[in-house]
């Protein structure tokens, strides 16, 4: 690998030793980042190459680990990945077993084949070690997508249309569009195409009343909202035990039961759909955590449905490829709460060069 410095090299090492101790399975490693570069001067070159490598090394750690000398270190892991590069030839050899070739857990391929079969599951997970694709979504509240997609290529920023959301589009450089006045004034945000998908999908009316239970930033809820045209309400809420034991917040809570046309539940899962902006989260992976999240999924919905009108739909998203938090799942809700399909459920796998993976299904009441 040519253009190697010395300097950088030592970062790097010492960014993956620090991301290392500090890791319990919960920072993720853009907020890392943030954190390392913020305490250590390095100049903005440097840290765009440091950034890039520990992604990609988080990515094939396992392989790489493998394939370089014993005891293994971060020294040595980095002399494999950096000055020898050939290791990436290893991803194609049939004399690995699969969980090694695609630089994944053992248990966590497993457990992926076992659902899909290992074909299927060394392809997944080969897509999984893909760099993410970058999708916008235009706030066609401000503008529309056609005129957001000629100001993005005036100021050099190179974009496509994305086929399956009439308010996304495809980025081929985040450095150009990181520059561009559109994305600092908000005409475009960062949104993947499922999660843009996934708000296509709620259909709401103007003058209804939309609970988005597990808002985090409230991304879904921009592709929705639009279609109110300013009439009705759309209500943002965030799962957070603390706030929620509190008797005060509960009080005003309870004076929305039964009010929403639309309840949205984008559920905390094991992510493992959206593993490529993630990498690091595979190496902290249990396989207790997918009954753990469903756990917790369980109790969302619970509450969630409080909140729903007898006439209302509710829709359940994740971003896991697992049945256990999908279709097996929305089997116990309807079963336990009288529901059923108000439309054929979608699961995507992540797709190769394309969108991450996600599952979502729309149900309703079986008697109104």
């Amino acid at each position: 690998m040519l253009g190697i410095n010395a300097q950088r090299a030592k970062y790097l090492e010492n960014a993956l030793e620090v991301y290392t101790k500090l890791n319990t399975g919960v920072l993720p490693i853009d907020t890392f980042l943030k954190y390392y570069f913020k305490v250590n001067r390095i100049a903005p070159g440097s840290r765009a190459w440091i950034a890039e490598h520990v992604y990609e090394v988080q990515r094939w750690k396992g392989l790489i680990a493998h394939l370089s000398p014993k005891p293994v270190t971060w020294t040595g892991i980095l002399n494999t990945y950096l000055l020898h590069p050939r290791w990436r030839y290893m991803t194609g050899h049939k004399g690995l077993p699969e969980y090694l070739r695609c630089s994944f857990p053992e248990p966590l391929f497993d457990r992926i084949a076992r659902q899909y079969g290992n074909d299927k599951a060394l392809e997944i997970c080969q897509v999984l070690n893909e760099e993410p694709v970058t999708y916008l979504r235009v706030n066609t509240l401000r503008t529309s997508r056609d005129k957001a997609y000629r100001a993005l290529l005036h100021k050099g920023v190179p974009v496509e249309k994305c086929a399956d959301s009439p308010c996304g589009l495809l980025v081929t450089s985040k450095r150009a569009l990181l520059e561009s006045p559109e994305y600092h004034k908000g005409i475009v945000e960062i949104q993947d195409l499922s999660s843009q998908i996934c708000g296509l999908k709620v259909e709401t009316q103007p003058g209804e009343h939309v609970l988005d239970y597990c808002a985090g930033s409230g991304g879904k809820a921009l592709v929705f909202g639009p279609k109110m045209e300013n009439k009705g309400r759309i209500y943002l809420h965030d799962v957070n035990e603390n706030l929620l034991n509190k008797v005060h917040w509960r009080s005003i809570m309870t004076a929305y039961y039964g009010k929403m046309d639309w309840v949205v539940v984008d559920v905390p899962c094991s992510g493992i759909g959206a593993y490529r902006r993630n990498p690091d989260r595979k190496w902290t992976f249990r396989i207790d955590d997918i009954s753990n999240y469903t756990a917790t999924q369980r109790t969302i919905v619970d509450n969630a449905l409080l909140f729903l009108k007898p006439t209302g739909k509710l829709v359940y998203i994740t971003c896991s490829i697992f049945e256990e938090e999908n279709e097996l799942q929305m089997n116990y809700m309807c079963k336990k709460h009288g529901l059923m399909h108000a439309q054929p459920p979608t699961m995507q796998l992540p797709q190769s060069r394309g969108m991450n993976g996600y599952y979502i299904a729309i149900l309703q009441r079986e008697t109104i």
